[in-house]
């Protein structure tokens, strides 16, 4: 056979250009792959398309958008797939409203943060010296704000404390034990409570919205105190009677008087 004819046989040539056209349509769509995963690489994480140009917040009531921003140092360089949701999240929850927050990503440049917030059970009341201040305080002792939370809210007094602020937790043992004797009891009963007067955490003292006053005494026997003290009130509003104070220190005795011992008698009144 002809060697020469063989190598110039129209079918081997066009073999062989199909081939090239081949190998070089893979080197350029290689090459756009790679130059299309830069181009995207750069919009990503440098461009300004995906800065975080927004932080929206939902269910917040007490909490500004401004103070998540400054909480979590953001800023509109930052590059959204960069901001990390968690470090998000705890940053919000140290702001003195919020209990929890949920951070998450919303392309092209906004971070939505859900947040749940503290509840205030209590209004602080403090006197240094001839000036007195008020402060709402949720259930766990956390300083919210300054303020006095209208009528609903129970005064909790007689705490001596210094240097607090918003985001803070209470030390007060006294007051402590006076945040769980009034969570333990029934939402019936704690509507009742105006006040709350608490110097040690052995001599806790209610004060209902009637001028009853209650000398619980310490933190401790919880259900049986608490059952006593409903059941002493049900009876005296079935008789029609008012009394001055109700002790239920020891629940297997309590004792009720129409007039206040010295000592219980010291105790706030409501408002105070």
């Amino acid at each position: 056979m002809d060697v020469a004819r063989l190598e110039t046989d129209p079918r081997i040539r066009t073999r062989r250009e199909m081939i090239e056209r081949s190998r070089r349509r893979r080197l350029l769509w290689r090459f756009g792959a790679v130059v299309l995963c830069a181009l995207l690489a750069w919009i990503a994480f440098m461009s300004p398309v995906l800065s975080v140009r927004r932080v929206r917040l939902l269910g917040a009531k007490h909490t500004r958008s401004a103070d998540v921003i400054e909480a979590a140092g953001l800023d509109r360089s930052d590059n959204l797939l960069l901001v990390s949701t968690a470090d998000v999240e705890r940053a919000a929850e140290t702001l003195p409203w919020v209990r929890r927050a949920e951070a998450r990503r919303v392309l092209p440049g906004t971070l939505r943060v859900k947040v749940f917030e503290r509840k205030p059970v209590m209004a602080l009341t403090l006197k240094t010296g001839s000036r007195r201040s008020r402060w709402l305080l949720d259930g766990d002792g956390r300083i919210l704000a300054r303020g006095r939370g209208g009528k609903k809210l129970p005064v909790l007094a007689g705490i001596a404390l210094e240097g607090i602020e918003p985001g803070s937790i209470i030390a007060s043992k006294g007051a402590r034990a006076g945040l769980r004797a009034y969570a333990s009891m029934r939402p019936r009963l704690r509507h009742e409570v105006v006040a709350v007067f608490a110097p040690t955490e052995e001599r806790l003292t209610f004060t209902l919205r009637n001028r009853t006053l209650v000398r619980f005494g310490a933190a401790e026997n919880l259900d049986a105190k608490n059952s006593v003290l409903r059941s002493v009130l049900a009876k005296l509003r079935a008789q029609g009677k008012r009394v001055a104070y109700i002790d239920v220190r020891v629940p297997a005795s309590p004792a009720i008087s129409e007039s206040a011992p010295p000592d219980v008698a010291s105790s706030p009144p409501p408002g105070a």
